[in-house]
């Protein structure tokens, strides 16, 4: 009988390594990012603008992308909360298809762009932000296409710049509605301890619950 219960220790012992194994082999195909999504490859060329705001030194990452066959238009997409600009290549695709030059920013604190310690992230100041791109990429007029937060802060830039925007696109917007009757108000102690338990495998289940109706693809290098 001990002979027995030392086979079942040493198959225990030899599972328990394999699976060890594969949970390291799993984590090694989990792209480690740094904080300026520097080892993020974007669908298009990133462009950098330098700006101070808030007596704070920081970079605002942008794509600018030009049709082959310009319409004379340009549109500004304005991404989510949960997201940065790369997720709008397929939308990208296609205006700059029917020719739009499109040009897709990234905003402080977010994706490429800096992120700043103690800067006050009202949508006024984002608005402020994204008409200095503009702006330095000398764009008089354009058509103003924001998704879930970004629709919030595009709704603002009108207020703020009708004279800019031609024509005001929401998707999804977030602001129009008292969203606390879905999502009541959590204190910021709160958040903060639930970002410190997030973990891969949490925010994966977020994103396929609320975001994704595909399966999740597997890392591929």
């Amino acid at each position: 009988m001990g002979e027995n219960i030392s086979k079942l220790t040493k198959a225990c012992i030899l599972a328990l390594l394999l699976v060890s194994m594969l949970d390291c082999s799993v984590a090694q195909q989990k792209p480690v990012l740094d904080i300026m999504l520097t080892n993020y490859q974007y669908p298009f060329e990133v462009h950098f603008l330098d700006m101070k705001s808030q007596n704070k030194d920081m970079k605002m990452a942008y794509m600018d992308v030009r049709p082959q066959q310009p319409n004379g238009k340009t549109v500004t997409l304005l991404h989510g909360k949960n997201f940065n600009g790369a997720y709008w290549k397929t939308t990208i695709d296609a205006l700059t298809k029917e020719g739009y030059r499109v040009v897709i920013p990234d905003q402080i604190g977010f994706g490429k762009s800096s992120k700043p310690i103690g800067y006050q992230f009202t949508f006024q100041q984002l608005a402020q932000n994204t008409k200095a791109i503009l702006d330095a990429l000398k764009i008089d007029k354009t058509y103003l296409l924001g998704h879930s937060m970004g629709g919030m802060l595009a709704t603002r830039f009108t207020l703020m710049y009708p004279e800019t925007v031609e024509r005001l696109i929401l998707e999804n917007p977030i602001g129009l509605e008292d969203w606390k009757l879905v999502a009541p108000y959590t204190s910021i102690d709160i958040n903060y301890r639930q970002e410190l338990a997030a973990r891969y495998e949490t925010v994966q289940k977020y994103q396929l619950e609320f975001y994704w109706e595909v399966c999740w693809l597997p890392v591929l290098h």
